[in-house]
């Protein structure tokens, strides 16, 4: 466990999420929802719409990192809290990476600029990080980053909207949570709001409580056959993609084009 906290450059294990990602075919998104809803000891969780606004540097210095950084809005908008997943690695089809959230965010306002880029009004990220962000969470950004990368973070050019269906499957010591989530992602331009994509990911991730890491790592396997079942009956194709560079990976495309 201390191996995984070492290669993820943290200190506590309880900061490790540990997932599995596949992407699904619109026209199958419904008849998977409906078929984890009918298996055995399954049991719906919550259906949720919410959006995130993705933070970087000007040169997109986190995306190039492997890390994010995100403002949630949950609610009517007026519940925003900051969200940062560093640098993860694969290991047997399953994603590894650090997660950590702050709070409820006070002061955090937006608006559009002239130039139709989201910017903070009563407050910046520095700000955000220095006052109202948990230690572990900038401890982990200060190591992943370094300090100049952070002072630089200033925009928030992505947009992604969430239309997420959780399940749960207990395990005792552990859960999973299985998910279709439908996402419409957005990159606020000079010229506007322009849509990249609309897609559908199925994804699995192993909890248990109060983030026990031996726990999860004891019910790996639980995981993989569960994803094996669900692939049987779907065409599901492993996506090693996280949100944020699934959602921006079009607007680099475009923007190497045009070099």
């Amino acid at each position: 466990m201390k191996g995984i906290c070492r290669r993820l450059g943290i200190d506590d294990f309880k900061h490790i999420e540990i997932e599995s990602k596949k992407r699904v075919l619109p026209e199958d998104a419904q008849e998977l929802k409906d078929y984890l809803a009918g298996r055995k000891q399954i049991r719906h969780s919550k259906k949720r719409t919410f959006f995130d606004q993705f933070l970087d540097t000007p040169d997109m210095a986190l995306l190039k990192s492997g890390a994010s950084l995100r403002l949630r809005y949950k609610g009517d908008g007026s519940k925003v809290y900051l969200q940062y997943k560093g640098p993860g690695f694969h290991k047997d089809g399953l994603l590894y990476r650090s997660e950590f959230s702050s709070q409820r965010l006070e002061r955090v306002i937006l608006e559009e600029s002239h130039h139709s880029v989201v910017h903070f009004t009563d407050t910046t990220v520095r700000d955000i990080l220095a006052t109202q962000a948990p230690a572990a969470m900038t401890l982990a950004l200060r190591r992943h980053l370094g300090r100049a990368v952070l002072s630089r973070i200033s925009k928030g050019p992505i947009l992604c909207l969430y239309q997420k269906e959780k399940f749960i499957l207990d395990l005792g010591a552990a859960f999973l949570e299985p998910s279709v989530d439908r996402l419409f992602a957005f990159h606020i331009s000079r010229s506007g709001v322009h849509s990249l994509s609309t897609f559908w990911e199925y994804e699995n991730e192993i909890k248990s409580e109060e983030g026990d890491l031996k726990s999860k790592l004891e019910n790996i396997s639980e995981l993989l056959k569960f994803d094996r079942s669900v692939a049987a009956r779907f065409d599901l194709h492993p996506e090693r993609l996280d949100k944020y560079r699934r959602c921006a990976s079009c607007f680099v495309a475009l923007e190497r084009r045009g070099r």
